[in-house]
């Protein structure tokens, strides 16, 4: 496997649409103007049940993010709304077959990533990039007045051979095999004058043995 696509709009609910208001700056990001806001989980899986770890720090190598890797990145904690969407998301048959194996550890990443009249998006600042885990499942939950924000697949082997190429649509949820393939999502800039503002869950998986 590559990637699937899926639906998850039907767990989408108005009070996680509200709860990226009120998301933090990230506060590793490079620059003065600030165009991502975050909240980080980490939980154990384990059949149905996820077992959430109350703080947690993220770490990536610099070989995996050349943007932020290396060193211990600490953001704040996930809400209670998002982490009722990865319960859900967990719970799913189809999803939870994409995974070769029952008990798992998932990081969660909840992200608004903006941009203005005078400033761009940056969705992945690193570029095409592996997260260094078994799985990535991506989650469009909304977006506002976007021009660009492409996201983009290719193969482990090459950036050149690309598998998947298009905007996500909010409800689509994208499954990747970290291992065999590259993703990236392109800057983007508002359509219209005015703010623009892509939201999305993403969650890193990993096998337990």
């Amino acid at each position: 496997m590559y990637y699937t696509v899926s639906n998850s709009i039907d767990k989408i609910s108005k009070p996680l649409l509200d709860s990226f208001d009120r998301l933090g700056a990230d506060p590793y990001l490079k620059g003065d103007f600030v165009f991502r806001y975050r909240s980080f989980g980490e939980g154990r899986v384990k059949g149905d049940e996820i077992l959430w770890v109350e703080e947690g720090d993220f770490f990536q190598s610099s070989d995996i993010n050349t943007y932020a890797g290396g060193m211990q990145r600490r953001f704040a904690p996930l809400g209670r709304e998002a982490r009722e969407f990865v319960e859900q998301l967990m719970a799913d048959a189809h999803l939870r077959g994409m995974f070769d194996g029952e008990e798992l550890t998932i990081g969660v990443h909840q992200m608004r990533v903006t941009a203005d009249d005078t400033h761009t998006g940056y969705p992945a600042p690193e570029g095409f990039h592996h997260d260094g885990f078994d799985y990535v499942v991506v989650n469009a939950i909304a977006q506002h007045n976007v021009n660009g924000g492409t996201s983009m697949i290719a193969d482990a082997t090459s950036e050149d051979i690309i598998v998947f190429d298009r905007v996500m649509n909010a409800g689509e949820t994208l499954i990747l095999d970290d291992k065999a393939v590259k993703h990236y999502v392109s800057p983007f800039t508002p359509k219209l004058p005015g703010q623009a503002r892509r939201d999305v869950i993403v969650v890193t998986v990993k096998v337990d043995d």
